[in-house]
């Protein structure tokens, strides 16, 4: 049995929020969906100024990326052609922005690029800053034939965007594990209600102390004009944080 969960928000949530550090068994009676999102970003394992590292990945294309948390933000670092760049995922006291760095100052990034791949692989910046585990108005949805992830009973959280002009995804939806509340999936919705993006936990790793973390997340693009269809992988590899 499977004790606890580190996974990175997915994400990667980018993705800051999917790197959790997992509270011990849930309740089976359905929690309130604003709390168990609270339970999950409180799990998160990153330490003040400590980098956590890893690289994207799609076919020959690799890039590398690091997250830390410094005060109110989340600070991201990728490299692209050897040169690093950041943005910064900034919690405000009423929601979060997005802001991108150049020459050495910070500046808001327009929304309109929120959707705008990395480096060209299948991941923007919304995607791993995973913004949207702090939308308001969450709720758990019951479909039981869609349920269980990775042979997991998970409850499934839907998020609707309160400003769906705003980025990819008109709602989301996070698959978090009955028993110790790890995501193991999200689904980004478009604006018809069809599946856009799908994240997956592909694979774990043990780490010493006993707790697990995610090793490798799979992202897929799905075909918009059939979105059972996949169009576009990329994979989000963890570096082990000891």
């Amino acid at each position: 049995m499977l004790r606890r969960y580190s996974l990175l928000s997915t994400f990667f949530a980018g993705m800051a929020a999917m790197v959790l550090s997992l509270a011990p068994s849930f309740s089976q009676a359905a929690p309130d969906a604003g709390q168990l999102l609270k339970r999950v970003r409180q799990g998160a394992t990153l330490q003040e100024n400590k980098d956590i590292k890893g690289q994207i990945r799609k076919r020959s294309v690799k890039v590398p990326f690091s997250m830390s948390l410094r005060g109110n933000l989340i600070a991201f670092q990728y490299q692209l052609d050897n040169v690093w760049n950041r943005f910064d995922l900034k919690f405000k006291d009423r929601g979060q922005e997005i802001l991108s760095w150049k020459d050495g100052k910070a500046g808001v990034l327009p929304v309109a690029q929120y959707a705008v791949p990395i480096a060209g692989t299948d991941v923007t910046y919304e995607d791993l800053s995973m913004r949207y585990l702090y939308w308001p108005q969450a709720k758990i949805v019951r479909d039981d034939a869609a349920s269980t992830v990775k042979g997991r009973d998970c409850w499934i959280v839907q998020i609707p965007n309160p400003n769906p002009k705003v980025g990819q995804y008109a709602w989301v939806r996070v698959w978090i594990d009955k028993e110790n509340g790890a995501m193991w999936q999200v689904d980004g919705i478009d604006g018809r209600g069809e599946l856009a993006k799908r994240f997956m936990i592909d694979s774990v790793m043990k780490l010493k102390d006993g707790s697990w973390f995610f090793k490798r997340m799979k992202v897929e693009v799905r075909d918009p004009s059939n979105p059972r269809r996949t169009v576009s992988v990329s994979y989000i590899d963890m570096d082990s944080p000891e």
